[in-house]
């Protein structure tokens, strides 16, 4: 039986964070450090230079029903194309630990997400990983910013995905 592999959103401060499952869900870049999926605390579009979302701290967490082996080769990756709109980014790295509420001023040691494809998916980890009920790899650190170019409204969906190995 395949294990139980959750994406889980982390939000507020690094001693107690609250982790909110993803899988399947939708993940809304904004201006405040949660995992609601509503309209409040909009990204806006600036008169000069960029507003930049709140970072998202998505991680990996194995359930109830752990691998029969192990995993393995955890991966992050998007279709390569961005489709959010001119003026619209995505920027992201691995990051080892948990840096609680953060808005990033700049893109300064990020990569474009779309930069990372299933032929160049960026690395979470190479584990093994093995158990139940634990947290796996690490976090994906992403955020988005809107630039002065943008259009106003709202911007279609992308599709992030996350991968591994099982045994």
């Amino acid at each position: 039986m395949p294990a139980t592999v959750d994406i889980r959103e982390w939000n507020g401060p690094t001693t107690g964070p609250t982790q909110t499952v993803k899988t399947n869900g939708t993940v809304r870049f904004k201006n405040a450090d949660d995992a609601n999926v509503d309209t409040n605390n909009p990204l806006v579009v600036p008169a000069s230079g960029s507003d930049f979302s709140f970072v998202k701290w998505l991680r990996l967490y194995i359930g109830a029903t752990g691998p029969s082996v192990e995993i393995t080769n955890l991966r992050f990756y998007t279709d390569g194309t961005n489709n959010l709109g001119t003026g619209i980014n995505l920027w992201c790295k691995s990051n080892a630990t948990y840096g609680g509420p953060t808005e990033p001023t700049a893109t300064t040691g990020y990569t474009d997400a779309f930069t990372y494809t299933s032929a160049a998916p960026l690395s979470l980890g190479a584990g093994p990983y093995t158990g139940t009920n634990v947290d796996i790899g690490d976090f994906l650190e992403i955020f988005a910013e809107v630039q002065s170019t943008a259009t106003n409204g709202q911007t279609p969906t992308e599709t992030l995905t996350f991968a591994y190995d099982e045994i």
